[in-house]
Protein backbone atom coordinates (compact mmCIF):
# COMPACT_ATOMS: atom_id res chain seq x y z
CA UNK A 1 0.00 0.00 0.00
CA UNK A 2 1.53 3.78 -0.38
CA UNK A 3 0.96 5.32 2.57
CA UNK A 4 4.54 6.85 2.18
CA UNK A 5 4.79 9.95 -0.65
CA UNK A 6 7.49 12.54 -1.64
CA UNK A 7 7.29 15.60 -3.47
CA UNK A 8 10.72 17.86 -3.20
CA UNK A 9 9.74 20.04 -5.85
CA UNK A 10 8.03 23.05 -6.15
CA UNK A 11 4.07 24.07 -7.22
CA UNK A 12 5.80 25.98 -10.41
CA UNK A 13 6.94 22.03 -11.31
CA UNK A 14 3.42 21.28 -11.62
CA UNK A 15 2.28 24.47 -13.71
CA UNK A 16 5.57 23.19 -16.07
CA UNK A 17 3.96 19.92 -16.34
CA UNK A 18 0.06 21.37 -17.07
CA UNK A 19 -0.10 25.02 -17.97
CA UNK A 20 -3.24 24.83 -18.68
CA UNK A 21 -4.16 24.74 -14.85
CA UNK A 22 -5.85 28.10 -13.06
CA UNK A 23 -2.98 30.53 -12.48
CA UNK A 24 -4.73 31.56 -9.58
CA UNK A 25 -2.82 29.10 -7.13
CA UNK A 26 0.31 29.82 -8.35
CA UNK A 27 1.13 31.01 -4.81
CA UNK A 28 -0.55 28.11 -2.59
CA UNK A 29 1.75 27.50 0.28
CA UNK A 30 3.57 24.26 0.01
CA UNK A 31 7.26 23.49 1.15
CA UNK A 32 9.10 20.64 -0.68
CA UNK A 33 8.10 17.45 1.70
CA UNK A 34 10.77 14.54 1.42
CA UNK A 35 8.90 12.24 3.19
CA UNK A 36 5.16 12.49 4.50
CA UNK A 37 3.65 9.74 5.74
CA UNK A 38 -0.79 9.07 4.61
CA UNK A 39 -1.43 8.45 8.37
CA UNK A 40 -0.69 12.20 9.27
CA UNK A 41 -3.35 12.92 6.89
CA UNK A 42 -1.39 16.32 5.73
CA UNK A 43 -2.33 18.75 3.12
CA UNK A 44 -1.32 17.82 -0.64
CA UNK A 45 -1.43 19.84 -3.83
CA UNK A 46 -4.10 17.99 -5.91
CA UNK A 47 -5.17 18.94 -8.95
CA UNK A 48 -9.29 18.46 -9.92
CA UNK A 49 -10.95 19.44 -13.56
CA UNK A 50 -14.23 21.51 -12.41
CA UNK A 51 -16.37 22.84 -15.35
CA UNK A 52 -13.18 21.70 -17.69
CA UNK A 53 -10.88 24.04 -15.65
CA UNK A 54 -7.82 22.22 -14.28
CA UNK A 55 -7.66 23.78 -10.71
CA UNK A 56 -4.95 23.27 -7.78
CA UNK A 57 -6.01 22.90 -4.40
CA UNK A 58 -4.63 21.44 -1.18
CA UNK A 59 -6.26 18.70 0.30
CA UNK A 60 -5.96 16.29 2.79
CA UNK A 61 -4.73 12.50 1.88
CA UNK A 62 -7.33 10.21 3.55
CA UNK A 63 -10.92 10.89 2.64
CA UNK A 64 -13.59 11.18 4.81
CA UNK A 65 -17.20 9.12 3.29
CA UNK A 66 -20.58 10.39 4.30
CA UNK A 67 -21.17 7.59 6.50
CA UNK A 68 -18.33 8.31 9.23
CA UNK A 69 -18.78 10.02 12.17
CA UNK A 70 -16.52 12.54 13.98
CA UNK A 71 -15.97 10.52 16.80
CA UNK A 72 -14.32 7.73 15.15
CA UNK A 73 -13.31 9.27 12.75
CA UNK A 74 -9.11 9.05 12.68
CA UNK A 75 -9.79 5.13 13.17
CA UNK A 76 -12.20 4.75 10.25
CA UNK A 77 -10.23 7.32 8.24
CA UNK A 78 -7.01 5.06 8.13
CA UNK A 79 -8.39 2.93 5.65
CA UNK A 80 -9.46 5.56 3.30
CA UNK A 81 -5.56 6.59 2.15
CA UNK A 82 -5.66 4.29 -1.20
CA UNK A 83 -8.10 3.16 -3.25
CA UNK A 84 -7.64 -0.54 -5.16
CA UNK A 85 -8.03 0.13 -8.54
CA UNK A 86 -10.35 -3.64 -8.97
CA UNK A 87 -13.21 -1.32 -6.86
CA UNK A 88 -13.78 1.56 -8.89
CA UNK A 89 -15.34 0.34 -11.71
CA UNK A 90 -15.47 -3.97 -10.43
CA UNK A 91 -17.49 -3.49 -7.48
CA UNK A 92 -20.57 -1.65 -7.79
CA UNK A 93 -21.43 -1.96 -4.08
CA UNK A 94 -18.26 0.05 -3.11
CA UNK A 95 -17.97 3.96 -1.87
CA UNK A 96 -15.68 4.22 -4.67
CA UNK A 97 -17.67 3.36 -7.49
CA UNK A 98 -20.02 5.70 -6.43
CA UNK A 99 -17.64 8.43 -6.86
CA UNK A 100 -15.47 7.65 -9.60
CA UNK A 101 -16.10 10.75 -11.32
CA UNK A 102 -14.40 12.69 -8.80
CA UNK A 103 -11.03 12.15 -10.40
CA UNK A 104 -7.98 13.96 -9.38
CA UNK A 105 -4.44 13.52 -9.79
CA UNK A 106 -1.44 13.80 -6.97
CA UNK A 107 2.05 15.25 -7.76
CA UNK A 108 5.05 13.31 -6.30
CA UNK A 109 8.70 12.64 -6.91
CA UNK A 110 8.46 9.20 -5.12
CA UNK A 111 7.14 7.08 -2.41
CA UNK A 112 8.35 4.84 -0.20
CA UNK A 113 8.10 0.83 0.24
CA UNK A 114 9.08 -1.32 2.86
CA UNK A 115 11.25 -5.22 2.03
CA UNK A 116 10.41 -7.86 3.91
CA UNK A 117 14.30 -10.00 4.20
CA UNK A 118 13.75 -11.55 7.18
CA UNK A 119 15.59 -9.71 9.20
CA UNK A 120 13.90 -7.78 12.81
CA UNK A 121 12.57 -5.13 10.28
CA UNK A 122 11.84 -4.03 7.02
CA UNK A 123 14.33 -2.13 4.83
CA UNK A 124 12.78 0.97 3.54
CA UNK A 125 13.30 1.88 -0.21
CA UNK A 126 12.44 5.12 -2.00
CA UNK A 127 11.14 4.45 -5.65
CA UNK A 128 10.68 7.29 -8.59
CA UNK A 129 10.31 7.29 -11.79
CA UNK A 130 13.57 7.36 -14.02
CA UNK A 131 12.55 9.69 -17.29
CA UNK A 132 10.69 12.06 -14.79
CA UNK A 133 11.29 14.29 -11.57
CA UNK A 134 7.47 14.86 -11.11
CA UNK A 135 4.40 12.65 -12.28
CA UNK A 136 0.80 13.00 -11.15
CA UNK A 137 -0.53 10.02 -9.38
CA UNK A 138 -4.15 9.23 -10.27
CA UNK A 139 -7.08 9.44 -7.75
CA UNK A 140 -10.33 10.24 -6.72
CA UNK A 141 -11.67 12.71 -3.67
CA UNK A 142 -14.30 14.35 -1.95
CA UNK A 143 -15.65 17.01 0.23
CA UNK A 144 -15.54 15.79 3.92
CA UNK A 145 -19.44 16.29 5.44
CA UNK A 146 -17.99 17.61 8.58
CA UNK A 147 -16.40 20.67 8.74
CA UNK A 148 -13.21 21.31 10.21
CA UNK A 149 -11.84 24.52 13.26
CA UNK A 150 -12.62 26.83 10.78
CA UNK A 151 -16.03 25.61 10.06
CA UNK A 152 -15.12 24.51 6.20
CA UNK A 153 -15.66 20.91 4.70
CA UNK A 154 -12.25 19.74 3.42
CA UNK A 155 -11.68 18.29 0.55
CA UNK A 156 -10.07 15.11 0.86
CA UNK A 157 -8.21 12.62 -1.67
CA UNK A 158 -7.06 8.97 -2.11
CA UNK A 159 -4.22 7.26 -4.00
CA UNK A 160 -5.23 4.68 -6.62
CA UNK A 161 -3.28 1.55 -6.20
CA UNK A 162 -2.65 -1.83 -8.67
CA UNK A 163 -1.01 -4.43 -8.47
CA UNK A 164 2.65 -4.90 -8.50
CA UNK A 165 5.01 -4.80 -11.47
CA UNK A 166 8.02 -7.04 -11.48
CA UNK A 167 10.11 -4.58 -9.47
CA UNK A 168 7.17 -3.94 -6.47
CA UNK A 169 6.52 -7.40 -6.46
CA UNK A 170 10.31 -7.74 -5.16
CA UNK A 171 10.12 -4.75 -3.36
CA UNK A 172 6.38 -4.94 -1.45
CA UNK A 173 6.72 -8.56 -0.73
CA UNK A 174 4.52 -8.46 2.52
CA UNK A 175 2.25 -7.42 4.68
CA UNK A 176 -1.58 -6.87 4.89
CA UNK A 177 -1.84 -6.31 0.90
CA UNK A 178 1.83 -7.44 -0.22
CA UNK A 179 2.65 -6.95 -4.06
CA UNK A 180 0.95 -3.63 -4.73
CA UNK A 181 2.19 -0.57 -6.22
CA UNK A 182 0.60 3.27 -6.91
CA UNK A 183 -1.31 3.86 -10.51
CA UNK A 184 1.81 5.22 -12.06
CA UNK A 185 1.11 6.35 -15.44
CA UNK A 186 2.43 7.91 -18.53
CA UNK A 187 1.79 11.39 -19.08
CA UNK A 188 -0.89 10.97 -21.53
CA UNK A 189 -2.99 8.37 -19.57
CA UNK A 190 -2.54 11.45 -16.44
CA UNK A 191 -4.11 14.10 -18.54
CA UNK A 192 -7.10 11.53 -19.74
CA UNK A 193 -7.73 10.72 -16.11
CA UNK A 194 -8.98 14.38 -16.02
CA UNK A 195 -11.41 13.88 -19.00
CA UNK A 196 -14.74 14.63 -17.73
CA UNK A 197 -16.40 12.25 -20.15
CA UNK A 198 -14.41 9.01 -19.15
CA UNK A 199 -16.52 5.81 -18.93
CA UNK A 200 -15.83 2.96 -17.29
CA UNK A 201 -14.19 1.07 -19.91
CA UNK A 202 -11.89 4.20 -20.61
CA UNK A 203 -11.35 4.03 -16.33
CA UNK A 204 -10.50 0.63 -16.86
CA UNK A 205 -8.29 0.66 -19.93
CA UNK A 206 -6.01 3.12 -17.50
CA UNK A 207 -5.67 0.85 -14.60
CA UNK A 208 -5.10 -1.79 -16.89
CA UNK A 209 -1.84 0.51 -17.27
CA UNK A 210 1.44 -1.22 -15.80
CA UNK A 211 4.74 1.35 -15.72
CA UNK A 212 7.20 -0.99 -16.68
CA UNK A 213 9.74 -2.04 -14.23
CA UNK A 214 12.83 -0.58 -16.06
CA UNK A 215 11.02 2.75 -15.70
CA UNK A 216 11.37 2.95 -12.33
CA UNK A 217 15.08 3.85 -9.91
CA UNK A 218 14.65 2.48 -6.37
CA UNK A 219 17.42 2.09 -3.68
CA UNK A 220 17.36 1.16 0.22
CA UNK A 221 16.92 4.34 2.96
CA UNK A 222 17.44 4.02 6.39
CA UNK A 223 14.38 4.03 8.55
CA UNK A 224 11.73 6.24 8.38
CA UNK A 225 10.43 6.42 11.87
CA UNK A 226 10.20 10.01 12.27
CA UNK A 227 11.91 11.67 10.37
CA UNK A 228 11.86 15.01 9.54
CA UNK A 229 9.39 15.74 6.47
CA UNK A 230 11.82 18.61 5.35
CA UNK A 231 14.98 16.84 5.00
CA UNK A 232 16.25 15.77 2.11
CA UNK A 233 18.45 13.10 3.67
CA UNK A 234 15.92 11.38 4.14
CA UNK A 235 16.74 10.22 0.73
CA UNK A 236 19.96 9.30 0.78
CA UNK A 237 20.71 5.90 -0.27
CA UNK A 238 21.57 3.51 2.84
CA UNK A 239 24.38 0.72 2.95
CA UNK A 240 22.60 -2.47 4.57
CA UNK A 241 25.49 -5.02 5.05
CA UNK A 242 24.37 -8.77 4.46
CA UNK A 243 21.16 -7.00 2.68
CA UNK A 244 20.04 -9.75 -0.01
CA UNK A 245 19.76 -8.26 -3.50
CA UNK A 246 16.66 -7.86 -5.06
CA UNK A 247 15.69 -10.39 -8.39
CA UNK A 248 15.44 -8.46 -10.21
CA UNK A 249 18.38 -6.91 -9.59
CA UNK A 250 17.93 -3.10 -8.34
CA UNK A 251 18.27 -0.40 -11.23
CA UNK A 252 19.34 2.48 -9.49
Amino acid sequence: MCYHLSFSSDIASIYALLPELDSSAMDIDFTATYHMVGQAYPKWPVITNEGGQLKLKKFEWGVIAPYMKADNLKKERNWMLNIRSERVVGDKNSYWHRIRQNRCLIPATGFYEFRDVGWKKKVPYHIRLRERKVFLLPGLFNYSHIPNADGELTGTFAILIRSGNEVMRHIHNSGDNPHRMPLMLPQELEREWLNPVLNDLDMQRIFDYEMPAESLEYWPVKSLYRTDPYDEQVLAPENYEGLPPLIPLRLF
